[in-house]
């Protein structure tokens, strides 16, 4: 049987092995956000196609085979074909060149939105509500993200971290997906949205220290939720006696 298109939705989550490296032939469109996803496809796959894709969506499951949609969603893709073809439901897929930009535009809002929120359990509107966290943590992150891209080639345009902290209505609370996948005891893709546009800034010589500090707990919670998965082992609990008790 052959399709035109076959479309696998997975976690990028390069710490824990591809599942789908046998079904990639002969092109793949990634639709995830993050920074460098391509890498492992055109390390392995070097006479594939690869296209590149940044979304903005809002969806998220309330219940099981129960899909909520918050807010509007749009998919920025480098093939016109597929774009239109992807089109025919409620996304707006565009065609646009310039990836990269959109990319690491995206990542002002994924790099510190999502780690923030997943490890203080907070929304993005009561995150913004918590006392000198946007001043202290969220802004500072944004910064660094923005003298980043620009160490790469990648001008953002002035303003966006005031964009991307008030990008979604303050009251719907939103939930941003690393947080939803933490409370579901889902691995988390911290490393292509935090890892990597953390490796490549500090190679650049751009200081980042906050975006540093988010990174080490992520990494001790990704542990976590491969241990809940059975994904590793540990040492069984000992047994001890406290001298001192005697």
């Amino acid at each position: 049987m052959c399709f035109d298109y076959v479309v696998i939705t997975s976690k990028n989550t390069p710490d824990y092995p591809l599942t789908i490296a046998d079904l990639v032939d002969p092109a793949t469109a990634l639709v995830q956000n993050g920074l460098n996803i391509e890498t492992p496809y055109l390390q392995r796959y070097t006479d594939s196609i690869c296209l590149s894709s940044v979304s903005l969506i809002g969806p998220h499951k309330t219940a099981p085979a129960v899909i909520e949609n918050e807010g509007h969603n749009w998919l920025i893709i480098g093939l016109i074909s597929l774009a239109s073809c992807t089109g025919g439901g409620k996304t707006d897929c565009t065609f646009i060149p310039d990836v990269p930009f959109h990319r690491w535009q995206k990542l002002a809002y994924n790099v510190c939105l999502n780690p923030i929120c997943a490890i203080t359990g907070l929304d993005t509107g009561r995150i913004r509500l918590a006392e000198d966290t946007v001043s202290t943590v969220l802004r500072p992150a944004m910064q660094e993200i923005v003298a980043a891209a620009k160490a790469v080639g990648v001008i953002l345009h002035s303003g966006i971290e005031d964009r991307m902290i008030n990008i979604d209505p303050l009251t719907m609370y939103l939930r941003p997906s690393m947080l939803e996948d933490v409370q579901k005891g889902n691995l988390v893709e911290f490393e292509t949205l935090v890892g990597e546009p953390l490796r490549e800034g500090l190679s650049c010589g751009v200081s980042m220290p906050t975006l540093t500090v988010l990174y080490r707990p992520l990494k001790a919670m990704q542990w976590r939720l491969k241990k809940q998965r059975g994904i590793i082992d540990v040492p069984a609990k000992g047994e001890y006696l406290n001298d001192g008790l005697k």
